[in-house]
């Protein structure tokens, strides 16, 4: 049975993780180097951390897989949480290299895009439709999609079909990006212990649940699950 470029795209990611995984079990300078990133020089610097921060950002948006991006915002603000107003600014580049990343990956085409649009252009087709006929469901998962570190193709490829306004959708992506970076620069329930600094263990843990996250997100067929929600109320 033949693979679809999506399946055998996910494996090989798996692959190289599980890899990684193996280095890191049995090499003890791999495992206190992740553990030990908010402590390097460069993010003791607040302008050098603030200047790594973005074009973390920008890349970590730019890449048509999903990638742990948002470890940067902990350590580019922990070692400056005696200022509140600190973790503010950080999260804020980190928003604007979101959205710039975002920006220049619909701009010049992004691989991910392709595969979905190979493997499920019906379903994109569907969801163009539901996006159609509830317009104003669209803000809200913009934001949603936004306050991931998930890959935002499988809506923003049916916003572009139907022209859904290129400012609201600047606007809501920005929203759900600025969130997002708030809550890893404020450290929230403590989520900054899973991207390493205490676990390497978890920073794994977390790097395939982040994987195997946004590959569900591709295959799942949402059209389908939006048209039966619509039968029923319908029904009602």
């Amino acid at each position: 049975m033949k693979l679809k470029k999506i399946d055998a795209t996910f494996i090989v990611i798996i692959a190289i993780l599980t890899v990684i995984s193996v280095d890191l079990l049995f090499n003890k300078a791999h495992q206190e180097a992740i553990e030990n990133i908010s402590k390097y020089e460069p993010f003791q610097n607040l302008g050098t951390g603030l200047i790594i921060t973005f074009w973390v950002c920008v890349i970590g948006n730019l890449l048509p897989i999903p990638t742990p991006y948002t470890w940067v915002v902990c350590y580019s603000s922990q070692p400056f949480m005696v200022n509140l107003f600190i973790p503010l600014l950080v999260a804020f580049i980190g928003s604007f290299g979101c959205l710039i990343g975002e920006l220049i990956g619909y701009i010049v085409g992004r691989g991910s895009a392709e595969i979905i649009s190979e493997e499920r252009t019906k379903n994109l087709k569907k969801l163009e439709q539901y996006l159609v006929n509830h317009p104003k469901i669209a803000p809200l998962l913009i934001f949603l999609f936004g306050l991931t570190p998930l890959s935002d193709d499988i809506l923003m490829v049916p916003l572009g079909l139907i022209k859904y306004s290129p400012k609201k959708t600047v606007l809501f992506c920005w929203l759900g990006k600025f969130c997002m970076m708030l809550i890893f620069a404020y450290n929230l329930l403590n989520i900054c212990s899973l991207l390493g600094g205490e676990s390497w263990i978890l920073s794994i843990v977390t790097l395939y649940v982040i994987l195997i996250s946004a590959y569900l997100l591709i295959r799942i067929d949402f059209s389908k699950i939006l048209g039966r929600n619509q039968l029923k109320n319908e029904s009602k």
